[in-house]
């Protein structure tokens, strides 16, 4: 990337584990100053190439939280250039199963939250002389249904077109992406999907063959934070292996 995030600020929330932590490393190998904020510290430090990441403590779903976590961050440094969304989650549960109170919580942790902490960083960004950049982990639940994640998958698809109406009121000062995650192996992916013959079993699904891992989102996010991104905003990027194969080619197989 040619140097190009050097001391720049980066935040990611959600950033000190699984996709948010390969996310944060990334960065930091290009020497940019990473703030990951999150409700518990790391287990041990963030560091890449001597360069280390900053915690900063913040419940994104929590309007005091984060303006205490923004006020520490800059605290530290004069401009905020990139923001990574990438926090959220839900255990799976069918509707029918869970409150209507569980639901709205998923539906806070990966939508609200989300347009809350891009709202408060944005209205630094917008005063700042450079072009910033926000981008949204959003997943594939966003674009197919997907029983036992209801109101996961439909705050996805709400991040996503969040993403396209933030891009255009914020242009041309801040350029608003999202990424579509497929299938990604963390160190969570054990409990998720059960053993790693399961695993096997999902990675046949895929084109690609395999999972993604935290660095192919780390990528993809540092390419539409990139100048050579710089004419890319409310784009909504697939970054799933291919996705999944259609299923009327297993019913024929």
């Amino acid at each position: 990337m040619n140097n190009q995030f050097k001391n720049k600020s980066v935040l990611v929330t959600g950033g000190t584990k699984g996709i948010g932590k390969g996310i944060a490393e990334s960065f930091l190998m290009e020497g940019a100053k990473v703030f990951v904020l999150s409700r518990n510290a790391p287990k041990r430090k963030i560091s890449k190439k001597g360069n280390s990441a900053i915690f900063v403590a913040c419940d994104i779903r929590d309007n005091s939280s984060v303006e205490i976590a923004l006020k520490d961050i800059l605290s530290q440094t004069k401009t905020i250039d990139i923001l990574i969304n990438n926090a959220g989650g839900s255990p799976l549960l069918n509707a029918t199963s869970g409150s209507i109170n569980f639901h709205k919580s998923v539906i806070d942790f990966n939508l609200t939250a989300q347009l809350q902490v891009s709202v408060m960083i944005a209205k630094k960004m917008l005063k700042q002389k450079t072009i910033s950049s926000i981008i949204n982990i959003s997943s594939v639940t966003a674009n197919r249904p997907t029983p036992g994640s209801a109101a996961y998958g439909a705050a996805k698809g709400g991040l996503v077109n969040l993403t396209k109406t933030l891009a255009i009121e914020w242009a041309p000062k801040i350029r608003v992406n999202s990424i579509i995650t497929g299938y990604i192996e963390t160190e969570n992916s054990l409990l998720h999907y059960g053993n790693k013959s399961q695993m096997k079993k999902v990675s046949k699904t895929i084109p690609l063959r395999r999972m993604g891992t935290p660095t192919d989102i780390a990528n993809a996010c540092m390419f539409l934070s990139s100048d050579k991104a710089s004419w890319i905003t409310g784009a909504a990027l697939d970054v799933h292996g291919g996705g999944e194969n259609p299923s009327y080619l297993n019913a024929l197989n």
